[in-house]
């Protein structure tokens, strides 16, 4: 390795299933699994002088508390780095890109999230899947994943982004698409940083922000997550409500909050956001949100409630434009 290799630190979470020469799904379970694992790889090592740090293994559940720790990292390790590249389980890639988004604000080195199409051991056993995935796209695409998201980190970007097959896109923008095959997720609007194609073309007119880094410790805030479904009555009793700090309600695109359930949102005395991606509602009392994608209002829900502001000042920080997730 030359003197000239960048370091790039690897942090995981979970989302590490590769296909070894013989066929066989090989995983991180702990830091003594990393060596082994990182020997199927050995190309990655050509493209940067990587540095694992492990967090949680292949069948740990990612939670707040996890994004945290990774935040930790990045923070602590980032006047060594030239990047990052973050793996995390597929289901929750979108949410943990978003999450070091919101707690890593104006954040000057690149951060990259990518994943394998599997997640969770218990795939060990299902070789009709292994099989399928092996079929159709030639393995479980985290080896080519990595190559691309270790070369990217090299580059410059202006906030968390994920690389997955073909694609790279915002943290703010992804939305998980399973109609695109090996590339899993897209982008909203349809705009993309960059794109794999005979080499990785990011895009040269993305806008950086020259602000001053802003650094949250806190993501913890318990927030009962609610997909309204019009006719269909909430049934919670006082003491689950009791035990969140906010509510968040994905509202129909069809018609209007019904009045039985507003008066249970006015009853329960929650910081509550009401989210439709197309539509804003018009409810009194609460946070009416659109133009940005669930994951984002969620995790922005999330960290705002984590602020422990009053009320007033959620509304207002909820309604501004942090990182860019207010969509034009």
């Amino acid at each position: 390795m030359s003197k000239q290799s960048k370091k790039i630190f690897l942090i995981l979470t979970g989302g590490t299933c590769i296909l070894n020469d013989q066929g066989h799904i090989l995983a991180v379970q702990s830091a003594e699994d990393i060596d082994d694992w990182l020997a199927q790889m050995p190309e990655l090592n050509i493209l940067a002088d990587i540095e694992p740090i492990f967090i949680s293994g292949e069948d740990d559940l990612i939670t707040p508390a996890t994004w945290q720790k990774v935040a930790k990292e990045i923070s602590e390790k980032s006047s060594e780095a030239d990047g990052f590249v973050v793996i995390s389980k597929i289901d929750q890639l979108i949410n943990t890109s978003l999450a070091l988004s919101f707690t890593l604000q104006n954040f000057k080195k690149t951060i990259v999230l990518t994943s394998s199409q599997v997640s969770g051991t218990d795939f060990l056993n299902k070789k009709e899947v292994i099989n399928n995935l092996k079929n159709k796209y030639g393995g479980l695409s985290l080896r080519s994943n990595l190559i691309n998201a270790i070369q990217i980190a090299q580059q410059p970007l202006p906030s968390p982004a994920i690389i997955f097959g073909t694609r790279l896109i915002p943290a703010t923008k992804a939305i998980a698409d399973m109609a695109s095959d090996a590339n899993v997720f897209s982008s909203i609007d349809n705009d993309y940083w960059g794109k794999v194609d005979f080499g990785i073309n990011v895009k040269s007119d993305l806008k950086y922000n020259t602000r001053v880094i802003k650094k949250y410790d806190d993501l913890l805030a318990d927030i009962l997550v609610i997909e309204d479904i019009p006719g269909v009555p909430w049934q919670f009793d006082k003491k689950t409500i009791s035990s969140y700090q906010g509510l968040f309600v994905k509202i129909s695109s069809y018609q209007a909050l019904e009045k039985s359930k507003q008066n249970q949102i006015a009853k329960w005395k929650l910081s509550t956001v009401l989210y439709n991606y197309h539509l804003t509602s018009s409810v009194k009392g609460v946070v009416n949100i659109s133009n940005c994608t669930k994951n984002t209002a969620i995790i922005k829900t999330m960290w705002a409630l984590s602020q422990k502001l009053k009320n007033k000042n959620f509304e207002n920080i909820m309604n501004q434009n942090i990182i860019g997730e207010f969509l034009n």
